[in-house]
Parts: C-alpha cells; sequence; structure tokens
C-alpha cells in the first residue's frame, strides 16, 4: 500500500479550492467532521456482510476526498472502491489501509 503519499497536501487543497484558503480549509474541516460518521458505517456494513452498503459508503468517502487534498484516503478508498465493483473477494487489507489512512489525517493537528 502507498503510506508515502501525503495525509493531507496543502497546494493540491488549496488548488482544488480555486485558490480560496478559506474555502480549502472549509472543505478539509468538512470531510474531518464526516469522516467518523462515514468510518464507522463502511466498517458496520463490512461486519454485516452487507457489500452494497459497504460499497456506498466507500464511494462517499472516496467522491469526498476529490474536493480536499487528502491524496492518501483518496487513494485507499479508490482502490477498495475498485476492489468492491470488481467483486474481489479480499478486501481485508484494503478495507484495514483506508482505515489507517482515515486515522492518520484525524490525528493530524
Amino acid at each position: 500500500m502507498d503510506n508515502e503519499l501525503d495525509v493531507y497536501d496543502d497546494q493540491l487543497s488549496l488548488e482544488l479550492a480555486g485558490g480560496n484558503e478559506d474555502l480549502a480549509h472549509q472543505m478539509l474541516d468538512m470531510l474531518r467532521n464526516e469522516l467518523p460518521e462515514l468510518r464507522s458505517s463502511m466498517n458496520a456494513a463490512w461486519n454485516e456482510g452487507d457489500e452494497a452498503a459497504m460499497y456506498d459508503k466507500v464511494h462517499k468517502i472516496n467522491g469526498s476526498t476529490r474536493y480536499c487534498g487528502v491524496p492518501a484516503i483518496g487513494h485507499a478508498a479508490h482502490q477498495l472502491e475498485t476492489m468492491i465493483k470488481n467483486k474481489e473477494s479480499d478486501l481485508d487489507d484494503a478495507l484495514q489501509h483506508l482505515n489507517m489512512e482515515i486515522d492518520r489525517l484525524l490525528s493530524k493537528p
């Protein structure tokens, strides 16, 4: 997995916000506020074997990362979403990687 990706990229975030620093910070704050619930729902769906609900949550996480400079989470979410779409059976490592990247962002001051 790609631990070398940045948990947060200031420059990318600014570019995605059209150069508006306040908007970049607002988008990151929104993501950080919604990630705990999305992660909880994603993991609950995984534990319940509800692949459709899990896909929905991973897709939301992946989409949300497109508005913020969070390449590590974006990559991990995209990878897991693709694996679910392709009906791959061994999702454990990809799920744990996404959880780890979410933790990295949420623990960043």
